[in-house]
């Protein structure tokens, strides 16, 4: 029937189609996306999709690729006989991936990672997941550099293979198709598992922004949520106060079953010193009072209607490959109206209060000092006991601090500033040629160990890279000369640093007049007095001088 959603099977993948009209879209679905990796392996996918469309888009037959959260896609628009060709190349693409353009497409991947930079939802994920599962999209892809052929082959096998693949079309499968993939079972799906954290919490996160982020069971009523936390930010920051400009709202799958749901506002920097009580208030009202019932109802008519007008055929049969990927139900577009038309006030307020036990607040770094909420400015402290080998600053004693590297952790200290970093929590350690090295933790918290800023800096490197699993370390390119961090303490730093010491000053003294008295012969007994008597004036004058100047 017009309009139904329809499934068959095409070489054991299942495919997902309603009658359409103009030209055909296509969209091969494969469970694996972001969230299924690992530090050191971010990017294999996204190479392994560059790779698979290298050389194929026309203008005839345009073509695109994503790796999402949890979903990998080919997808391409043309004629039916274009669509057979497209789908059948790129499946025996799949099936035996050729990587004879894999350091072309890995300079292409790298030159887009440097153009890219995280926004406030992947801030978002990093603060609540940390360097692990939905966390992942706010790092660079590091796996670009670890990326071979035997690894990237391995990948694909089991990507790629048709018992994790699903097919959405805008028509009926044309004559001919195939879908040449390799045996194999789906992914699961795991679960997100959040850093253990008590919330709620708040984050410095981009400059002139504020935003408040949950998660919530995925739903109809989360994305209203979303929306109506969105306006009452435009309302009290631009509205009311008229220091804010534009509203956004996101939700974001980070498993099957969850969403992360995120609304924030551009502000101006008059609107720091009320900004976390502002936006907090938009929540709390929601949560006590939930949305104006005549601004939901106006919401929800408006997403009934796009769900009424929009062609079902284009996004029906993608939403139902997402979804049997995922092992859960497909809604008919019916359903989907049903469930929008059945959101209460209540419901929307339920989920605020759900939301409001779950929140994190990025705000302008400036607007960090409100007490009336926690922030996460510094990691949480190490319950153990430095123990290992102690390194001191290149700069010491200008520069106060100390590194401790042992077998199963390392310990930075410089200042009233202290991380740690034991072995067997590390998502990865990044490795750059000259030495330094970024032991990043699976909560997102990192320490940084820069050997020419510490005595001995190579051998605290070479005891921690002999302490970490092989399998996290990346090397990285080298890195310019100019980015290489190093002690800003040059010898005549520490030499004024000393001669502003009382106890230097009667060191030198007594050296000096030792040396002078040997010279003349005086016995060493009677130099012993006079070096102490001098030392003693000299200690005293520069102590007199230096309490004089501070």
């Amino acid at each position: 029937m017009a309009g139904e959603l329809q499934v068959t099977e095409v070489d054991g993948v299942p495919v997902y189609w309603v009658p359409g009209e103009g030209r055909m879209r296509a969209g091969l679905w494969f469970r694996g996306g972001l969230a299924d990796a690992t530090l050191p392996t971010h990017g294999w996918r996204h190479l392994l999709e560059h790779l698979a469309l290298h050389g194929r888009d026309t203008i005839r037959a345009p073509i695109n690729g994503r790796v999402t959260m949890l979903h990998t896609t080919f997808d391409a628009e043309g004629e039916p006989d274009d669509i057979v060709s497209f789908l059948r190349d790129v499946c025996g693409w799949l099936s035996a991936p050729e990587f004879g353009e894999l350091e072309h497409e890995r300079r292409v991947l790298r030159a887009e990672s440097a153009r890219r930079h995280p926004g406030s939802v992947e801030q978002h994920m990093l603060w609540r997941y940390g360097a692990q599962g939905p966390g992942l999209v706010a790092y660079d892809e590091y796996g670009l550099q670890t990326a071979d052929p035997g690894r990237l082959r391995a990948l694909a096998a089991e990507a790629f293979a048709r018992g994790n693949a699903v097919l959405a079309l805008t028509g009926p499968p044309p004559a001919g198709l195939r879908l040449p993939l390799p045996d194999g079972p789906r992914l699961p799906v795991s679960f997100a598992v959040p850093c253990d954290q008590q919330l709620p919490l708040g984050f410095a996160g981009p400059p002139g922004s504020v935003a408040l982020s949950g998660v919530l069971p995925r739903s109809t009523i989360g994305l209203a949520l979303g929306r109506a936390l969105r306006r009452g930010l435009e309302d009290g920051f631009r509205h009311g106060a008229g220091v804010g400009y534009s509203g956004w709202q996101s939700y974001e799958m980070v498993d099957a079953e969850n969403a992360m749901l995120t609304a924030g506002i551009d502000i101006l920097p008059e609107a720091r010193p009320t900004v976390v009580s502002q936006a907090l208030d938009v929540l709390r009202r929601l949560r006590q009072r939930g949305p104006d019932p005549a601004e939901l109802r106006d919401d929800l008519d408006h997403e009934i209607r796009r769900v009424k007008t929009e062609p079902v055929e284009h996004w029906m049969p993608h939403l139902a490959a997402r979804e049997v990927l995922l092992g859960r139900p497909i809604l008919d577009r019916d359903q989907l109206i049903a469930e929008a038309e059945a959101i209460t006030v209540g419901d929307v307020r339920q989920a605020a209060d759900a939301l409001w036990d779950d929140v994190l607040l990025s705000v302008d770094p400036d607007a960090t000092t409100d007490s009336r909420l926690n922030w996460l400015l510094r990691p949480p402290g190490s319950k153990s006991t430095p123990t290992g080998q102690r390194f001191k600053p290149a700069g010491w004693p200008v520069v106060k601090g100390e590194l401790t590297v042992g077998r199963s952790s390392a310990h930075l200290e410089v200042g009233a500033a202290r991380t740690s970093a034991q072995y067997d929590e590390l998502a990865i350690l990044v490795a750059f040629p000259d030495g330094g090295r970024q032991l990043i933790r699976r909560d997102g918290y990192q320490l940084q160990i820069e050997p020419a800023c510490w005595r001995n800096g190579q051998q605290a490197v070479a005891a921690v890279d002999a302490a970490v699993s092989s399998g996290l370390k990346v090397p990285m390119p080298p890195r310019d000369p100019e980015d290489i961090p190093r002690s800003p303490v040059t010898w005549r730093h520490q030499a004024t640093y000393l001669l502003k010491k009382p106890a230097s000053w009667g060191a030198m003294i007594c050296v000096v007049v030792v040396i002078l008295g040997l010279a003349r012969g005086i016995p060493v007994q009677e130099l012993a007095q006079r070096g102490a008597a001098a030392a003693l004036v000299a200690v005293i004058v520069i102590a007199f001088y230096n309490l004089r100047r501070t």
